[in-house]
């Protein structure tokens, strides 16, 4: 008996048939002996147990998907609501729906609201087929005897902590629950203490429970740090002889002022035909890393590096992200490099990737580059030797920007706010920080080198990663209509769908309008998330047909497994048993890396917001400008023009407000004053909420406040 097998015939079966059947049609279809029900019905309890299967009360067996429901990863979002993520879709879960869900758990959900036009979906947990975490993050409230633990992220229920697992934790503390038993429909959760962490509206505090929320770890397994530590500081002289040698070349890199993992280096000439010698060379952490080494799986368990507000937890250990594999300036670094001729039409003309070394002349930032491409006299002076070089690397890289451009690259061109702390880890102040001309350069760049990979593995046949974004679908375009209807817009959707030149229109008109920020909203929401697939799907917001990662191996496990892959390939087509281990693995690498991306922006955003709202707690009863971003029932979401999201809550208003869905307007009844997307106004601080990490604000009136503008 092939088990595996059986069931794959059996959700192949229910799947073309739709229908439910019984015990005995399944014992037919599966040529399955009657004598033996005890171990059938074994087999048939564990396909539940795994959600593979669903049973009703009248004893018949069915697919999920045939009955309403779905299987998938359960993923809280401030404790407020959830997702759960399939390969096609999210099903939006509100909190009352969690059901004892715990964020990361796999579980089969119920699909309770299905609208069809704007392709939303309501569900509730159903079942919880798999639990990945036992431990909770929550406040603990003393009572006598015994006490009770609220969670502040994605459980549903209190906890009751026996007096005897209180330990030494505080009332009032924030502390970490281990559960014993999840809870029934008589019976609260239980569990004990196993840290107390301290003061729940202390930022530090805050920041070290969302690590141990997530799971994230700064330090490294000791296995891994023997082979870190085990690592060469330098390259050997060896090594150096088998590879292309580019070190008589002013290389260079080109990064923001706090990196310390340099993984891209850079350089430009012209040649005797006119065209453009492009070399991009990317730390080669494939040297370092071997594959299922303990270093390796780690690896490959982040997933990427995280960037926190206040610290970087690294893929890799701090002996190969900052040093050896740091692309530092004026060291011998290996590397992997792609080097391309391209014609002042933009066309590629050629591309060899190969193994070499380089030496860094100089750690450039973007700041310098910015300031010595407007001609800053002091910097010109300082690296006259790569200004020349400088200024021929943004020429080539408005020739392939206007490439990008002309085959509809969508250009989501949004400021970024940046928190900067002072030594003690507090916030200075907020920075807008816009993309500046370097930026740009190794934007473009970066994109031509993972094209060209990409292309260049497609056409091989060989087994690779993909970065792929998929095209919008019919149903997010209706949605998305609607929204932009109020700022006259409309994307049209054909047979073959939409094209994303459409997008770019649409927000190159929305910057003319001074609406572009609302506008490239909008329009990313209605966009799928780009993530990894083994499949060659395109590229659909750079309107690209082959894309991969390849430039960022020191961050992205990704990029690592590409150099691998690409590596194979220098010297002829792989062995058989190479390419069938890659058709084997890559699609379980790319599920874990596009989920572990996922989870790494989460936690970014919300240590940022974390000292976001740490920053504005003194900032009650002063006056910003914002922008209305959003509107819901109840609430109107606003962005300060420091890129501050705030929000205000119009049940907490002496006058009565009416949301009109249809046109995206919150009218004030009483004056009959209206709040439209996109409007611009003057609002109060009147609540700032460490906890529940929100700004709340009031529409600013003179006669009511007495205050200071910002």
């Amino acid at each position: 008996m092939d088990i595996k097998r059986d069931l794959e015939i059996l959700k192949k079966y229910l799947t073309e048939n739709k229908k439910s059947i019984g015990i005995d049609e399944i014992y037919k279809l599966l040529s399955w002996s009657s004598k033996m029900k005890k171990r059938n019905r074994e087999i048939l309890d564990s396909w539940v147990e795994l959600g593979e299967l669903v049973k009703n009360n009248k004893g018949k067996y069915n697919i999920p998907e045939n009955i309403g429901m779905v299987c998938g990863e359960f993923s809280v979002i401030r404790n407020k609501f959830a997702f759960v993520d399939t390969e096609k879709e999210g099903i939006f879960i509100p909190k009352s729906g969690f059901n004892g869900a715990l964020n990361g758990d796999i579980v089969l959900v119920r699909i309770t609201k299905d609208s069809v036009r704007t392709e939303k979906k309501e569900g509730e947990v159903y079942k919880i087929i798999k639990r990945t975490n036992d431990t909770v993050i929550g406040i603990l409230q003393k009572q006598k005897g015994f006490g009770f633990v609220t969670p502040t992220h994605s459980f549903g229920k209190d906890i009751y902590i026996p007096k005897r697992f209180l330990g030494m934790a505080r009332d009032g503390e924030l502390v970490v629950v281990k559960i014993d038993f999840f809870g029934d429909r008589d019976r609260k959760p239980e569990g004990k203490i196993i840290e107390a962490l301290g003061n729940p509206l202390d930022s530090k505090v805050m920041m070290e429970a969302l690590l141990k929320r997530e799971n994230l770890k700064e330090d490294f397994p000791e296995e891994v740090m023997r082979e870190a530590k085990a690592v060469p500081q330098e390259v050997h002289k060896d090594e150096i002889a088998s590879r292309k040698d580019l070190r008589n070349l002013s290389i260079i890199t080109i990064d923001g002022a706090d990196a310390k993992d340099l993984d891209d280096a850079v350089y430009v000439e012209k040649k005797e035909n006119g065209n453009y010698r492009l070399i991009v060379s990317i730390a080669d952490v494939s040297y370092y890393v071997k594959e299922g080494s303990a270093m390796d799986k780690e690896a490959l368990r982040r997933g990427n590096s995280v960037y926190l507000v206040d610290r970087v937890l690294p893929m890799l250990p701090r002996e190969l992200s900052n040093g050896i594999c740091s692309l530092n300036p004026n060291e011998d670094k290996l590397t992997f490099t792609c080097e391309l001729e391209i014609d002042s039409l933009g066309k590629v003309k050629d591309v060899q990737t190969y193994k070499s070394v380089i030496r860094t002349a100089y750690r450039m930032t973007y700041t310098d580059v910015n300031k010595i491409l407007e001609n800053d006299e002091e910097l010109c002076k300082k690296y006259a030797s790569i200004k020349d070089m400088l200024f021929m690397m943004l020429e080539l890289s408005k020739i392939i920007r206007n490439i990008k451009y002309n085959r509809g690259s969508i250009d989501f061109d949004l400021p970024e706010i940046k928190v900067i702390l002072k030594d003690n880890l507090t916030v200075d102040h907020l920075e807008k920080r816009d993309r500046g001309e370097a930026e740009k350069i190794i934007e473009d760049f970066m994109i031509e080198a993972n094209e060209a990979v990409a292309e260049k593995l497609f056409w091989l046949e060989v087994p690779s990663i993909y970065r792929t974004h998929e095209k919008p679908d019919g149903e997010r375009i209706h949605g998305l209509n609607d929204v932009l209807g109020k700022f006259g817009y409309k994307v049209m959707f054909g047979s073959e769908g939409v094209h994303p030149k459409k997008f770019q229109s649409i927000i190159e008109d929305s910057q003319v309008k001074g609406i572009s920020m609302i506008v490239h909203k909008m329009i990313l929401m209605a966009l799928k998330q780009a993530r990894y697939t083994p499949e060659n799907i395109g590229h659909f917001g750079l309107a690209s047909s082959y894309y991969t990662h390849f430039t960022s191996p020191i961050r992205r496990y990704a990029d690592l497994m590409i150099h691998r892959i690409l590596g194979e390939t220098l010297f002829g087509y792989p062995k058989k048993k190479y390419i069938e281990k890659l058709e084997k693995n890559l699609p379980t690498i790319c599920t874990a890396i596009s989920k572990t991306e996922r989870d790494a922006m989460k936690v970014e955003e919300e240590s940022k917001k974390i000292k976001i709202v740490e920053y504005m707690l003194d900032k009650i009863g002063d006056v910003f400008k914002g922008t209305i971003v959003g509107i819901s029932n109840r609430k109107v979401f606003i962005e300060t023009e420091e890129l501050v999201e705030c929000m205000w809550d119009v049940t907490n208003s002496p006058h009565y407000y009416e949301f009109d869905e249809k046109n995206y307007i919150m009218i004030d009844t009483d004056t009959g004053e209206k709040y439209n997307l996109g409007d611009k106004l003057e609002v109060i601080i009147v609540r700032v909420d460490m906890g529940e990490l929100e700004i709340e604000v009031a529409p600013y009136n003179e006669e009511n406040f007495s205050v200071k503008r910002k």
